[in-house]
């Protein structure tokens, strides 16, 4: 045999015996982390999958390093966040070299690989981390870095998968152009803005309307260039745009990560067997009613991935900002959507293959009757040989004829038995993501202030509130980071 199908073969092997444990342990560690998320207990969340991370299985080390991220980046842990993220992206580089050596589509799928939103939504959480770190100096231009990480896999994607779906982001453009401005890169926010206006036009699958600060953070550093021309095409584009007027004013971000993605389920799918044998396998109809009597199948049943969305009560937030020295002085503003994540989960789930499904399905049980089909022919032939052999006494024939009626009865049920378990699907996905992001700016003097946010249901009801404090510097932006969710 050629060595390359040698390596090939023993890999196989490896990978087949080990790939039903690693689908496992994933299982047991989101049946422990979901309870923890959804009570919002990210101290204990952290603590869990960090104990778990330890020794994770290396088939899903991408998705265990993007959950404990997030994690840590949750509970102000913004150091080892990005730690841990920086892990995921070294993973997520090899994709390529991964989906080249394993050139065996069976073993393929037993490694998270990852999707590109996530490496484009962990530039952002690392940015976010350098900037929520207690000292500034130098995480700026650090924060930078993951800005042109993420325009380097925009480009990327763009060039290497000109049919993949999510090919760039309105909201991380956006956000990475508040990044280059905060970092004093004017020239590259003005860049970034521009992109985040076309990939709102162009690559908005999460369907969001594109946000009046970035038409007038745009507007403004068109203004500050003496892009005259520039600056009235956006304002005929845009009428509301308008210049911001910062010299004397840092600007309050805060941005909030209200409500739980979907998660991934299994959703089961039953059809007559005549329906699905006709519309979906068609061929050897000579076996179909050898199948129905030999497993006594009337049904036929197939799984399919789906997700399962969180109720949230939460829609929106305001905030009210009072000054520390002078409570007369007060501000207020409201939020607006960002990203809506659970869209583009939701989107990036494959149209049921029902066709394939089932066709592997019925083809499963044709196969299982072909088996026991030569099982018993082979239980025919060795029962006249034990018949026949004349060197063998009555009491050993008997003996062995009844150890070949238990082996062969044995062997049948192990095979129906495997034909009714349900195909596997994959249920994995990054589940500690939010289901969106919405955020909330003011321009505000250089001070100290107090901060009440109220998060708001569908019809303005105040749900619950928050009070935080901050400082606001000259001609600087402050990030505030928070999180909402309120099921039933």
């Amino acid at each position: 045999m050629h060595l390359k199908r040698v390596k090939y073969f023993i890999l196989s092997l490896i990978f087949i015996s080990l790939t039903s444990c690693a689908t496992t342990k994933v299982n047991e560690f989101y049946n422990d982390l979901a309870p923890l998320i959804e009570q919002r207990n990210i101290s204990g969340a952290v603590d869990f999958a960090a104990d778990f991370y330890q020794d994770c299985d290396k088939y899903n080390k991408l998705l265990y390093s993007l959950e404990l991220g997030f994690l840590y980046h949750l509970n102000g842990d913004y150091k080892e966040s990005n730690e841990v993220f920086e892990k995921a992206k070294y993973i997520y580089s090899m994709k390529d070299y991964a989906s080249t050596f394993f050139n065996n589509d069976t073993l393929l799928p037993s490694y998270y690989l990852g999707e590109n939103y996530e490496m484009a939504y962990t530039n952002l959480f690392c940015a976010l981390n350098y900037l929520k770190t207690r000292k500034l100096k130098g995480k700026r231009d650090e924060a930078a870095v993951e800005a042109r990480q993420a325009n380097n896999l925009f480009n990327k994607i763009k060039i290497d998968e000109s049919n993949a779906l999510y090919k760039d982001d309105p909201f991380i453009r956006y956000f990475m152009g508040l990044v280059y401005q905060n970092a004093g890169f004017l020239n590259d926010a003005m860049v970034s803005y521009k992109l985040a206006l076309l990939a709102y036009a162009n690559y908005n699958i999460a369907n969001v309307k594109v946000p009046e600060d970035l038409v007038n953070n745009l507007y403004t550093i068109y203004c500050h260039y003496g892009l005259t021309n520039d600056a009235k095409s956006l304002k005929k584009t845009y009428p509301y745009a308008k210049q911001l007027y910062t010299d004397d004013n840092g600007t309050l971000f805060i941005v909030n990560y209200n409500g739980l993605a979907p998660v991934k389920v299994e959703e089961v799918v039953t059809l007559t067997l005549d329906f699905a044998w006709t519309n979906y396998y068609r061929i050897n109809n000579i076996y179909r009613y050898d199948v129905e009597r030999e497993f006594n199948v009337h049904e036929i049943s197939a799984a399919f991935p789906v997700y399962q969305e969180y109720y949230n009560r939460i829609t929106s937030f305001e905030i009210e900002v009072t000054d520390e020295q002078d409570n007369t002085k007060k501000y207020s503003s409201k939020s607006y959507l960002v990203t809506d994540l659970e869209k583009i989960l939701e989107k990036h789930l494959p149209e049921p293959n029902y066709r394939a499904v089932f066709y592997s399905r019925i083809n499963r049980y044709v196969m299982g009757l072909r088996e026991i089909e030569h099982a018993r022919e082979l239980y025919e032939q060795k029962k006249q040989d034990i018949l026949n052999d004349r060197d063998l006494s009555k009491n050993n024939k008997i003996r062995l004829l009844e150890r070949l009626d238990r082996n062969t009865a044995s062997d049948i049920r192990t095979i129906k038995e495997r034909l009714n378990t349900l195909n596997k699907v994959d249920l994995r996905s990054w589940t500690s993501l939010p289901k969106e992001i919405n955020m909330a700016t003011l321009s505000l003097p250089k001070g100290k202030y107090n901060i009440i946010i109220k998060y708001l249901d569908k019809n303005g009801k105040v749900v619950e509130t928050k009070e935080l404090k901050t400082r606001i510097r000259k001609n600087r932006n402050r990030f505030l980071l928070t999180n909402s969710f309120k099921g039933n």
